[in-house]
C-alpha cells in the first residue's frame, strides 16, 4: 500500500516536471524566433554587422524573500530601532525573524548576503556608517547616530 502511494506521488511529480520542460521548450523556441527576427532586422540596416560581438546581458536575480526595495526599507527600520550598532549577521537574523522566515542556514546565508549588499550600497550613499569592533567584526548604524 505504501509503495503505491510513493509511486503515485513520484508519477505526479514527474508529470509536473515534464509539463515545466514542455513549457520552457516552447518559451525557448519563441525567444529564438524573436532573436532571429532581430538579427534579420539588424542585417537590413547593416549587412556587415557582426552579431557575434553582441554579448548577452545577464539577468539579475531577485531574492525570493523580499519584494523590490523591501530589504532596504527593513534594514533601515531595523537599524533605526536598534539600540546599538549591529553586525550584518545580527541584522539578517532580525530580518528573518521580522519576516517570519524559517530559521536555518539555507535561509540565513542568502538573506545575510542580500543584507550585506544593501548595507554596502547604503554606505556608498552615506546613509549608514560602518565601524569595527575589537574582534574585527564590522557593525553598522545609521549615519545620524
Amino acid at each position: 500500500m505504501a509503495e503505491s502511494q510513493v509511486v503515485s506521488r513520484l508519477v505526479e511529480k514527474r508529470a509536473e516536471l515534464a509539463g515545466e520542460v514542455e513549457h520552457y521548450q516552447r518559451e525557448l523556441q519563441r525567444l529564438a524566433a524573436e532573436l532571429g527576427h532581430l538579427d534579420a532586422t539588424i542585417h537590413l540596416f547593416d549587412p556587415d554587422y557582426d552579431l557575434g560581438s553582441v554579448r548577452p546581458k545577464k539577468r539579475g536575480r531577485r531574492t525570493q524573500w523580499f519584494a523590490p526595495g523591501e530589504c532596504q526599507r527593513l534594514v533601515l527600520e531595523t537599524l533605526r530601532d536598534a539600540e546599538e550598532a549591529l553586525s550584518g549577521r545580527a541584522l539578517a537574523e532580525r530580518l528573518v525573524a521580522r519576516k517570519g522566515l524559517a530559521d536555518g542556514p539555507d535561509v540565513l546565508a542568502p538573506v545575510t548576503k542580500t543584507v550585506m549588499a544593501v548595507l554596502r550600497r547604503l554606505l556608498g550613499k552615506g546613509v549608514v556608517r560602518r565601524s569595527a569592533l575589537a574582534n574585527g567584526t564590522w557593525v553598522w548604524a545609521p549615519s545620524g547616530r
